[in-house]
């Protein structure tokens, strides 16, 4: 668990923007939220569509959602959005955003001017080749494939993070974390973790974790580590399991550690 100085107020301890959604994929955002919350950071402000705010409404009284001018991310949203994350620690762009052109030029507008802390996730890694200096890419082995040409071994995964200049926390049945200087495996986890939606939580999780003061490296790790042990306990237990389940065993499973 993270330590907390007692005189700390609220907010101090980590706040967290997620920006998803679009017309298709609700789910996405929310369940990265949810990581966020979990890991203990303060403040969560969910950026989404207005078509799914009462989703979102229903899985956290503590989420303090805006919305985008239309049901997908659009420039219309970028100056809003840059404005807030003066006030934010970390960023989480990526979850559920989907594949519209307009969507496409956000994105990179976005990435393009952020100062703050990011993790890039989803389709959002297929936006740019600019990045805020510090920031986590969070592909999985095929988005990988596609995003440098190169198969997603240990030595590839940081030939490319540190030729970009990033943390890259590459998701498979042993995920590879990699930054200019470190690299490490994380073996735990299950086949189970394939259910959509796992990906979406751990991202929100290392924004959080981040946003509380951990490094890029180390929250990809731990993070990586923390969900995979939740996945272990819940195959004692149950044949399968929903992304949500990830999330809410977050905080037990931070008290073990």
């Amino acid at each position: 668990m993270l330590e907390r100085k007692k005189d700390s107020h609220k907010g101090d301890n980590g706040k967290v923007m997620v920006i998803g959604g679009s017309e298709m994929f609700y789910g996405a955002p929310i369940l990265s939220a949810l990581g966020a919350e979990y890991s203990g950071a303060d403040l969560v402000f969910p950026f989404l569509p207005p078509m799914h705010a009462d989703a979102a409404k229903t899985y956290s009284l503590n989420f303090i959602i805006h919305t985008f001018a239309e049901n997908h991310l659009t420039m219309k949203d970028a100056k809003g959005i840059l404005n807030f994350s003066k006030k934010a620690d970390s960023v989480v762009i990526g979850p559920g955003l989907g594949t519209n052109p307009k969507t496409k030029q956000a994105v990179k507008a976005l990435l393009t001017h952020l100062q703050i802390p990011t993790v890039v996730d989803a389709s959002a890694l297929m936006y740019s080749n600019t990045f805020p200096k510090q920031t986590v890419l969070t592909p999985h082995r095929g988005e990988f494939k596609e995003l440098t040409g190169d198969d997603p071994t240990p030595k590839n995964v940081q030939k490319w993070a540190k030729s970009m200049k990033v943390t890259i926390v590459c998701k498979a049945p042993e995920d590879i974390i990699a930054d200019n200087d470190e690299l490490a495996i994380n073996k735990t986890g299950n086949a189970m973790m394939t259910v959509g939606g796992s990906g979406d939580v751990l991202s929100g999780l290392i924004g959080g974790l981040i946003a509380q003061g951990m490094k890029p490296f180390d929250a990809g790790r731990y993070g990586t580590e923390i969900l995979g042990e939740i996945a272990e306990d819940l195959a004692s237990a149950q044949s399968n399991l929903r992304a949500v389940q990830l999330a809410e065993g977050i905080t037990t499973m931070m008290t073990k550690e």
